[in-house]
């Protein structure tokens, strides 16, 4: 008998705004880095492989939360880019800090994502103290 992996799953996966509204509260205790999907494409699930390895840093674990939301749901909250194609194929993910949007990062791009998080994260205790 095949031994069956157990899957770990980084990402809390949302499915509408209401789901997502605790994440951003102003007194919400982590930053919140929000997948933003497009409907048809589904989430990516080569990142949530990436974010797992990111969570697994003993640094890491407990200051960020990682939702995913399908991306009409979170469109009104997030800055538009006039530039680029609208949200498609790859992953973009928003982080947010105390309720408010601080960065976009788009694909898969993990030392850019962390780079975005340390920064942050700085911002997250400095205005926790």
């Amino acid at each position: 008998m095949a031994s069956k992996k157990k899957k770990i799953q980084v990402t809390i996966e949302l499915k509408n705004r209401e789901e997502l509204n605790q994440y951003l509260q102003p007194t919400y205790p982590k930053v919140v880095v929000i997948d933003g999907f497009h409907s048809f494409w589904g989430r990516c699930e080569v990142a949530e492989i990436m974010l797992k390895k990111f969570q697994e840093e003993p640094a890491n674990a407990n200051k960020v939360d990682w939702v995913s939301i399908p991306y009409d749901q979170i469109a009104d909250i997030v800055p538009k880019e006039k530039d680029k194609a609208p949200i498609g194929a790859k992953p973009k993910y928003f982080i947010f800090v105390k309720g408010e949007f601080f960065s976009a990062i788009d694909g898969i791009d993990l030392p850019k994502l962390r780079e975005e998080i340390n920064k942050s994260y700085a911002k997250f205790e400095e205005t926790t103290t």
